[in-house]
């Protein structure tokens, strides 16, 4: 039986999507905090309308954050279970040898 899936492919991707959350923590934190300034200097509802949109787009890109975390802790707890099913039989292999 070949797996064709590498371990180390997994953990990368795992490592990736973690980064990428990351990256997208510092951006909503950024949108948040200069919304959060133009909140307290714009009183106009024009505006208003403007920092409740980015309001909410920062709630989405929270929303994003949390899935890639945990695709990101699923994917690095595959890739043990992968390595340690790839050597058991990869062990058994040679045991039939």
């Amino acid at each position: 039986m070949d797996i064709s899936v590498k371990h180390g492919e997994v953990r990368t991707f795992a490592g990736n999507l973690n980064q990428w959350a990351q990256q997208l923590r510092s951006t909503r934190n950024n949108i948040l905090a200069r919304t959060h300034q133009l909140d307290t200097n714009w009183k106009d509802p024009q505006y208003r309308m403007f920092v409740d949109i980015a309001k909410s787009h920062g709630t989405t890109l929270g929303l994003a954050i949390d899935q890639f975390e945990k695709m990101s802790k699923e994917l690095m707890h595959m890739a043990a279970e992968l390595e340690r099913t790839q050597q058991l039989m990869q062990k058994r292999l040679r045991n039939m040898r």
